[in-house]
């Protein structure tokens, strides 16, 4: 009887969990309640922190309890960055904190990288790095390094010099350079140059998994960026982030709202190099260089700055 009940509990919880996403109140997600399909890193009490990668806690791939080198290198298409003493490439992740020096990556996070441990302590080979900024913190598989305050890491993919499959991944991690900070492309940089149609159009679609939002007449999702301002409304997106997110532009007859959900009052544009750029509520709108046609949304939770636009400006909720 007791196993009969939990199974019909357990049911009943399952049809309550879908029909969430069956809700018309789709206002009730908030930029300060964000949607359950967010990406950002799940922060657990360490206690429930996993080992590293490659099994091994408290000693790297690269190394064990001896002395933790770490060298400067040039690789292609960056400005110098910080390797290991065999080349394996050396990150900083957005997510964390130099001031105080904070590592947020744990649990799921260690299944692809690995914090950079000290062994018996930390040394330069061949210059470069100016000793005084290397530092370590305490983690529960020993002391991981930092540089200017910033923890620091191995992506499980690189083994050797010149691999950065890390590099640039969610938008929050990058190759370190010997100061601390990010590395830079040293390739030229390439704007996409978007396409003025006649008219831009706006309208409204639901796509499975998702509360309505904003597409244009073909159905392509159209995204805001939380680094963006809409008050006032102001664009942070050029030059590099550009090839990926294409900024929607108001046609040569301007824009047309296909949807009674978008207020037409609510709809302006702001200058830009490439054209006027359509806002929505202030918020500066956006395509995604992937997503060509209705159900696409590729782009949703992209460094967990990227979401696509509700008819009210606000981010559109995922459900379960």
């Amino acid at each position: 009887m007791k196993k009969h009940l939990a199974a019909t509990l357990t049911a009943l919880a399952a049809v309550v969990s879908l029909s969430a996403c069956e809700s018309p109140i789709y206002g009730a997600f908030t930029d300060d309640n964000p949607p359950a399909g967010s990406t950002a890193p799940t922060q657990e009490p360490q206690q429930n922190q996993q080992k590293p990668a490659n099994g091994a806690q408290g000693i790297s791939q690269d190394g064990d309890q001896e002395q933790k080198v770490l060298k400067v290198q040039q690789v292609p298409g960056l400005t110098p960055i910080v390797t290991s003493a065999t080349g394996r490439t050396v990150y900083r992740f957005d997510n964390d904190s130099a001031n105080p020096s904070k590592s947020t990556c744990l649990a799921e996070c260690l299944k692809l990288w690995e914090p950079v441990l000290a062994g018996s302590g930390v040394v330069v080979e061949g210059g470069g790095i100016d000793e005084r900024l290397l530092s370590t913190i305490d983690r529960p598989e020993g002391q991981q390094v930092t540089l200017k305050g910033w923890p620091l890491y191995y992506f499980k993919s690189d083994l050797e010099l010149g691999e950065l499959a890390g590099q640039g991944l969610r938008g929050l991690w990058f190759a370190v350079n010997p100061e601390g900070g990010k590395a830079k492309s040293t390739k030229p940089t390439e704007t996409t140059t978007p396409v003025r149609k006649d008219v831009q159009t706006l309208t409204v679609n639901v796509v499975d998994g998702f509360m309505p939002f904003v597409t244009n007449e073909a159905g392509r999702t159209i995204y805001r960026f939380d680094n963006d301002s809409n008050n006032p409304a102001r664009t942070s997106c050029t030059g590099e982030c550009t090839k990926k997110w294409e900024p929607v532009l108001a046609g040569k007859k301007g824009i047309k709202v296909l949807s009674s959900k978008i207020n037409k009052a609510s709809v302006g544009t702001i200058d830009r190099p490439e054209g006027k750029q359509v806002t929505l509520n202030g918020w500066p709108l956006y395509y995604f260089h992937k997503d060509k046609k209705l159900g696409q949304t590729a782009g949703y939770g992209v460094g967990n700055l990227w979401f696509a636009i509700a008819p009210d400006g606000k981010k559109a909720a995922r459900c379960l």
